[in-house]
Parts: structure tokens; sequence; C-alpha cells
């Protein structure tokens, strides 16, 4: 644990016994799926931690953006692999593994001495019930929201879906494919028979269960039809594209799946900021579809890192706009703290919400994840009361709303506990 002063102390102490929402994750569709496997050496490094022994100069089967990574880049080979975890392991994203070790293994560290042993661990604890084992009973997660391209389906509906929006799915003929099956159609030829595809994907996800659907910034400032149209027809005719060449495609499949997810009563989730060229994902460029789309109601995940500031004054001026720290916890935690001591200024309090791990295997790093996201959220807070502008009772019901009550407000969740839970 990093120090804590004494109000943070408390706050801290607190946040162990509330409910928790678990606003977005990428785990498996179903248990079986997760379990029916094992796990090797790498995945321990997947996501995030590769991407940090790769900056640091490991030989990693990497694509240039940072988004496709093999964990098999990574084997057991100790010699090669402890230079650079030595240069990677105090950061925050091996923080949270770190700190799953310690709880589930006893570990403080991976060794030259330890992580076979570790690793076989890990591999005994992957069976029936470990997604409740974690995340229910040590994490008192109530519900997590998991984001696919299929609706999840786990024990006592613990897991909700967040489904990907059509504009994340249009952009190569693989993904159109999929949707033509999903939806029971033969083919489109245009971009109207593609828009109307993409309702009948949302209807149906949404009949399924889906409370949310995502999307992600676009630096196109405007729909274009005709352009969108052109990109469209080069995908149809079998080229592949990258996301800047189907940019214009996506903007304008994204502006319809946004009106649609309002009559669904259905919020979008928009991937802001970091992630490798994170000037395609500038969380400005969602100014213009916030404004442009009043009825509906943006999850605005990550706050935008590094563009933090932008964030804060976007969330405040909308009333549709939402701040999601997910994964922004083990990104950046110093500048997500200085964000968030800025944003209690600004923000409406009912217009945060606290945690999402953002994993899809070794589920035990939820926890890492959390027990930071616990610290960070207590020393804002505490902060606030050490200054005078806030009592300690009002901060702990504040934790609660960030933690538990906004979320289940927001996504019209379901929840016994959400009327029955107090200070």
């Amino acid at each position: 644990m990093r120090n804590l002063n004494k109000t943070a102390e408390i706050l801290f102490d607190y946040t162990q016994s509330i409910p928790i929402i678990d606003t977005h994750e990428h785990i498996p569709a179903c248990e079986s799926d997760y379990t029916s496997s094992p796990i090797s050496f790498g995945e321990l490094f997947i996501p995030y931690i590769i991407n940090d022994l790769y900056s640091s100069g490991m030989n990693l089967d990497i694509d240039g953006n940072m988004r496709a990574v093999p964990f098999t880049s990574i084997n057991d080979d100790w010699d090669a692999f402890e230079p650079y975890w030595n240069n990677v392991k105090h950061g925050s994203y091996a923080r949270a593994l770190r700190i799953a070790l310690k709880k589930y293994y006893d570990a403080d560290d991976l060794t030259r001495d330890n992580y076979k042993d570790i690793l076989r661990k890990i591999n005994e604890n992957n069976n029936k019930d470990i997604f409740k084992r974690v995340m229910q009973d040590d994490c008192n997660i109530v519900k997590s929201i998991n984001c696919r391209s299929e609706v999840s389906h786990y024990e006592n509906d613990f897991v909700l879906s967040n489904i990907s929006t059509p504009s994340l799915i249009c952009n190569s003929k693989a993904g159109i494919n999929m949707m033509l099956e999903y939806c029971g159609v033969d083919q489109i030829n245009n971009i109207d028979e593609l828009i109307r595809l993409g309702n009948i994907w949302l209807e149906k996800k949404t009949a399924e269960g889906a409370v949310e659907f995502k999307g992600r910034a676009n630096p196109v400032p405007k729909p274009d039809k005709e352009k969108a149209e052109a990109e469209l027809q080069r995908i149809l005719n079998g080229e592949i594209l990258t996301e800047c060449e189907s940019q214009y495609l996506t903007a304008y499949v994204f502006e319809d799946n946004i009106k649609k997810a309002a009559k669904l009563d259905r919020p979008i989730a928009v991937h802001t900021g970091v992630w490798h060229d994170f000037r395609n994902l500038d969380i400005s460029d969602t100014l213009n579809i916030i404004e442009r789309n009043p009825e509906t109601r943006f999850d605005i995940y990550h706050i935008g890192i590094p563009r933090t500031r932008i964030a804060i004054n976007i969330i405040k001026n909308f009333p549709n706009a939402y701040m999601n720290l997910c994964w922004a916890h083990i990104v950046a935690p110093e500048m997500l703290i200085q964000t968030m001591k800025e944003a209690m200024d600004m923000v409406p309090l009912n217009k945060i919400f606290a945690f999402g791990a953002d994993y899809v295997r070794v589920i035990e790093k939820v926890y890492g994840h959390l027990y930071i996201a616990k610290e960070n959220v207590s020393i804002i807070l505490g902060d606030r009361v050490d200054k005078g502008l806030m009592d300690i009772d009002t901060a702990k019901e504040t934790a609660l709303k960030w933690f538990y009550k906004n979320p289940v407000d927001f996504y019209r969740i379901d929840s016994e506990l959400s009327e029955q839970f107090s200070l």
C-alpha cells in the first residue's frame, strides 16, 4: 500500500466495505471460455504491461498501432526477460499485477526463483467460479460490464454486456460479414443498406440484454455520406483499409448508431485518448457528437488521457456527458489524482464513475487495479476534506456514488442493493 495520510486511510478503509460496479472489462463471453485454456507466462503481461516492456526496448512482435500484441512474443526465458521486467515493474501497470500476486500467491515480485511456481498456481486457480471468487467475493463487485461483440452469459447475471457499435465493425469485410450472419441478412450493397443492417444489430443486441454500446473518438468533424460510401465500396470490393482510411465510414455509421442508441435508451461509451496514436482518439473530437446528440447519454472512457483538462470541460458543460475513470487508475495514477482534484471544482458529483479494470486474462489483476483505484479515490476525496471543502461523511457518500450509485443509475442496473446501502 502507498503511504496515505490519516484522512485518506479512513476513506480507504471505508471503500473496503462498499459494493462496486466494474464499468469496463474485456473478459470472455462465458466463464468456460476463460478456464478452458491454460494461462501462459506471456499472458501475465497482457494487456498493458507488454507495451511498457516494448517501450523499454524488449524485442517484441508488436504491430505499428500497439494494439495487436501477441503474448507469445514473451516466453519464459528469464535471462532474456529479467532486464526489461526490472525496467517496468515499478510502473503502475505492473503494480496492479504485483498487488494481485501478493494477495493470491504471497509473492511481492516475479523473480527467477518463483515465476514458474507462480504460473503453476495461477493455472491451478484458473477453474470454475474464479470470477465469483476474485471479482465478487474479494472485490465486492456487484456487476461487471463486459465489452465484446457478443452478449456475455454468466451465472446470476453478474456480467452485463457493452456491445461494439457497427461503427467499430463495419471497417472490414469480415466485420460486415459477421453482422450479416448475425442479423440474417444476405448482403449489403451501399451505405443506406449498411445503416439498416446496423439498426438491426443494435435492436437485436438490446433485446439480448446489452446495457450499452461502444464507439470511439474520431477526427472527422461532420458525417459525410459521399466519402463514407466511397470507403464502404472499397471494403466491399475486397480492399483492407486502415483506421485512417475508413474514418469517414466509421464517423457516418457512428452518427446513426448514436441516434439509434438514444431511441433504445442505451448509452454510448466512447474510447478517448490513451492508446497508440492518441491523436486519432482525441477527447476534443467528442465535443461535436455530444453537442449534436443531446438525447444520447455518453460514457466518456479514460478521461481523455493525456488531454484530461479538455475532458473535464466537456463533461462539465454537457448534461449528457459522463466521466468514466476506467483504466485510467493504472495508466497514469498521479495524472488522474491531479485531474480529479481539479474536476471536483467543476464536474457534478453524479457524473463520475470510479472504476473499470479493462482486463482480458489473469483476472486476479482486477483486484490489484481496484486496490489502486480505491487508493486514488481516497487521496482525491481526502484532499478535499483536508482543505475544509468537504466533511468526511460527504466524502464517504461521494466514494459510494462514484464506485456504485452513479453507474447503477446511469446503466439502469437493477440492483437490490441500490436502495439499501447507505453510510
